[in-house]
């Protein structure tokens, strides 16, 4: 099987990707595979590290609203992702082409549609959040089948051919990984102690960081917890351990990045974290208590709704504005990691939502479909 996949940027899109291609790999150990995105993304950062996965690196760049030059250079950049993109399509030949949002998804999806016409090309794209970005509502005209996490996503499709529900497919370590001393002392940390899982996503947030570190003597005085913060930058790592250190807060433990995070989501006993949809899969999915904070700027608000989804089902709590301003999202923290009750309703809630299966599913949706191109 020849299998391309397009888009990332950010680790909501790339990392429902990666899982994506691992399943097919597992089916097909014969499987050639090609992903395209960005040199800048997190897929050109991680990509390396999989050499079974033939990275191509496009030129493309989303829509700034910033005026009638910058929409210009824009599009132009779009006319070149597009020849970028046939030319892969002449070099690898691909059978099926997944589009898992990004604007760098467009020109290879979209390519991928048109040539479908003539060939036994097939396309699918995958959406991730509760509403969808503008790449996947301009290619759900074309493609042969969209999959979405959520059920309230269907109304951001309506013209699109087929439509499945599948849920947000995570790296299979999530659903595999227990707690364990072993895991605690690789990370430096206490296993009596109750475990703060602290990350922003692909690229950090620095707001986040800044929260912890405003209430580093707040931390330090709660000898019961710690907290494993994740800044997503090896020299703002750095600075911070050595202001901790010079503090002398020893229950924070501070990584640039961290390659299992399946590890880290097993030893949590509650995460913070942006509401990434991607996010939002595994801390569903593993059966976690969240404290959730919207990215303010993301597109079309889409954090904040993602948030609000499982707020309403009492599934996790959320950080408005009102907390971040007031710098009181470590007072939320430790009042909650006391409320044992609190914490296990958020927890159980959580575990009926998430969809273990959906890499699965979607894996049996991309085999069926290509079943019936070949026939």
């Amino acid at each position: 099987m020849k299998v391309l996949v397009a888009g990332g940027g950010t680790g909501g899109h790339f990392y429902p990707g990666l899982a994506i291609l691992e399943g097919l790999r597992e089916r097909h150990p014969n499987l050639k595979a090609v992903y395209v995105g960005t040199r800048s993304g997190i897929e050109g950062r991680i990509l390396p590290a999989y050499p079974w996965i033939r990275f191509r690196p496009i030129r493309v760049r989303g829509f700034r609203r910033r005026g009638l030059l910058s929409d210009a250079m824009t599009i132009l950049r779009l006319a070149v992702g597009m020849l970028e993109a046939l030319w892969i399509f002449v070099r690898h030949r691909p059978e099926i082409v997944i589009g898992v949002g990004g604007y760098s998804s467009f020109p290879p999806v979209f390519l991928g549609a048109i040539l479908g016409r003539l060939f036994r090309i097939r396309t699918v794209i995958h959406e991730q959040n509760v509403v969808a970005g503008l790449a996947n509502r301009w290619l759900a005209r074309v493609v042969d089948l969209v999959m979405v996490s959520f059920p309230q996503t269907k109304r951001s499709f309506p013209h699109a051919r087929r439509l499945v529900v599948t849920g947000n497919p995570i790296r299979e370590e999530f659903l595999h990984v227990v707690r364990s001393e072993a895991i605690y002392r690789r990370f430096g940390l206490d296993p009596e102690r109750r475990t703060i899982l602290v990350f922003g996503g692909s690229k950090g947030s620095t707001e986040m960081t800044e929260q912890i570190l405003a209430s580093k003597n707040a931390i330090r005085a709660n000898d019961g917890l710690q907290v494993l913060l994740i800044t997503g930058d090896e020299s703002r790592a750095v600075a911070i351990r050595r202001e901790l250190s010079a503090s002398a807060v020893g229950n924070v433990v501070v990584e640039s990045y961290v390659d299992r995070m399946g590890e880290a989501f097993a030893i949590a006993d509650l995460v913070v974290c942006r509401a990434g949809a991607t996010s939002l899969a595994e801390i569903t999915a593993c059966g976690k208590a969240s404290v959730l904070v919207p990215w303010r700027e993301a597109t079309d608000d889409h954090q904040w709704k993602n948030a609000r989804l499982l707020e309403a089902e009492e599934a996790c709590a959320v950080a408005d504005d009102e907390v971040i301003v007031e710098r009181s999202l470590v007072r939320v923290i430790v009042g909650l990691i006391r409320d044992e009750l609190t914490l296990e309703r958020l927890a159980e809630n959580a575990e009926r939502l998430g969809k273990r299966g959906a890499r699965a599913q979607i894996l049996g949706e991309i085999q069926s479909m290509m079943r019936g191109a070949r026939a």
